[in-house]
């Protein structure tokens, strides 16, 4: 799936981007605007409006000289639209609900790199990550399970593989801390759907660690 535009997986041309355009603009817009905002020249803006008035699924005003556009939210196929513009957005509440009733629970578990952003490519690798909390082993069978079925969820609802940041809390502050592979993928940005913000994650490993050494823990 791409996830910038949904709309691009099944219709991957200047159509997905004008409909994007149109399904987020409060107001109607003029060709011009339509082409900014679509990231698309005004001809190839100007053929596709043309056509989806045609279709009925755009209403188009004239004021004189100039024609301004917005989406026909009275037409059937609108809610489609919206429903899957926010493909990204339901997946995160999926894993979200899917989280929350985790046993043993997370200490975190987020989108890291493009996923973060929503800007996952077509084909593109969708970066989580998924922090034990301290009292959890990683060979866990309830623990094994849940991230398998989280990874296996997550893959079937969009189309994309995961590529899975598993680690603890000492474990992420060390990453970070060496630039240890899948650490570049946090340091481009992180969006947390269970749990603590991984930032919070490595400062509580930070006071861990140091009540370890003075032998206070």
């Amino acid at each position: 799936m791409d996830w910038e535009n949904p709309l691009r997986s099944i219709a991957a041309t200047v159509d997905a981007d004008v409909l994007k355009a149109l399904a987020g603009a409060q107001e109607p817009v003029t060709g011009n605007q339509l082409a900014h905002l679509a990231g698309r020249s005004y001809a190839q803006v100007y053929a596709v409006a043309g056509r989806l008035v045609d279709d009925g699924m755009v209403r188009c005003v004239r004021y004189g000289r100039t024609k301004t556009y917005r989406l026909n939210r009275d037409h059937v196929l609108s809610p489609i639209i919206d429903r899957m513009l926010a493909a990204p957005a339901r997946i995160e509440s999926e894993i979200r609900q899917a989280g929350l009733a985790w046993q043993p629970a997370a200490a975190t578990i987020a989108f890291a790199g493009p996923a973060a952003r929503r800007l996952v490519a077509p084909g593109g690798a969708v970066d989580i990550l998924i922090v034990r909390a301290d009292a959890v082993h990683e060979r866990d069978p309830a623990w094994r399970t849940q991230v398998a079925e989280l990874t296996r969820r997550v893959e079937e609802m969009s189309g994309n593989p995961v590529q899975l940041i598993e680690t603890d809390r000492m474990g992420l502050r060390t990453a970070i801390h060496d630039d240890q592979p899948g650490s570049g993928s946090l340091a481009q940005g992180v969006r947390t759907l269970v749990g603590e913000d991984p930032r919070r994650v490595i400062a509580s490993a930070g006071d861990r660690e140091r009540r370890i050494g003075e032998g206070t823990l």
